[in-house]
């Protein structure tokens, strides 16, 4: 049976018998780098976690996220308004209640959540405006932890960011199993700039957004950060010129919409230069495979 209980209601700690693998939640004190942190040959549970304002979706969120569950039937599905992102993290990790409240924008405060959750239950993140074409689990199967490739940019733009490869991970969609490593250094990194005046948009995705998950995630020793496998920017996010049809329609697995709502209202000649893609984008391969580890 589907689970789609709204988590407005999930005031007690998660149910043992969706992660029944996994011994009670011990709470973030893992340092990245410790012991606990480096056994990672658990599977990624079967939950989708999902976040909106409020209790009510909206169309056409509500229908986007109907595919979602007709694609991925027998996997636990969480939606989680404003109220129940602050109680959880206050019921179940004080110790980032702190961290959490001190982020200066809303937006910050739900990255900040999304990568929490999923440290504490496991699962795959997935924002509202992405379409399900198909199910994931193909995607996670034998994997600790899976991120896609957001966009691949130019060698100059690569530069500018300071990024060790050609392309930006994504933070709307990705799955790891519960503790993972990986996502505990993420949420440390957040902890030390949370805290910094936030003047622009860009400014959001190098605090909490895919720019630091981006950082993180290749900065860290392959020791401790465990193996992160890598999913083609095909899989999560095709640009919109790929169309599902013929060889390319198995290789999609949903599509990001972008919609942005979190950005500052503003006419695309008034963004900051370091704060747009743009012409930097480059089309990604769309018969590449994924990367047993980072590549």
């Amino acid at each position: 049976m589907i689970n789609t209980a709204f988590c407005v209601h999930f005031s007690s700690p998660v149910r043992r018998k969706e992660v029944s693998n996994y011994p009670p939640d011990p709470g973030l004190d893992t340092h990245p780098g410790s012991a606990k942190g480096q056994h990672m040959s658990a599977a990624i549970p079967i939950i989708l976690h999902q976040l909106w304002r409020e209790a009510e979706l909206p169309p056409p969120y509500s229908e986007w996220r109907a595919g979602w569950i007709a694609n991925h039937a027998g996997w636990a599905h969480r939606l989680y308004d404003d109220e129940a992102i602050r109680r959880i993290t206050a019921d179940r990790a004080p110790q980032w209640l702190p961290t959490f409240e001190a982020l200066p924008r809303a937006i910050q405060r739900v990255d900040f959540f999304r990568y929490l959750i999923v440290y504490l239950d496991g699962g795959m993140y997935a924002d509202l405006d992405m379409i399900s074409y198909q199910p994931c689990d193909p995607l996670l199967a034998g994997a600790s932890c899976v991120l896609g490739i957001e966009n691949h940019i130019s060698r100059k733009r690569q530069q500018e960011l300071n990024y060790e490869r050609p392309w930006q991970l994504a933070n709307f969609i990705f799955a790891a199993a519960p503790e993972h490593p990986f996502l505990a250094s993420l949420l440390e990194a957040i902890a030390r700039q949370a805290t910094t005046k936030v003047n622009s948009d860009h400014e959001v995705q190098e605090i909490t957004g895919p720019r630091l998950l981006t950082r993180i995630a290749y900065g860290l020793p392959p020791d401790v950060r465990g193996p992160i496998r890598v999913l083609p920017q095909i899989n999560w996010n095709p640009p919109s010129i790929y169309p599902r049809i013929g060889p390319l329609a198995g290789r999609i697995y949903a599509r990001h919409l972008c919609l942005g709502g979190w950005r500052t209202r503003r006419h695309w000649w008034q963004q900051p230069a370091e704060g747009r893609l743009g012409h930097h984008i480059r089309p990604p391969n769309p018969f590449a495979l994924a990367s047993a580890d980072l590549p």
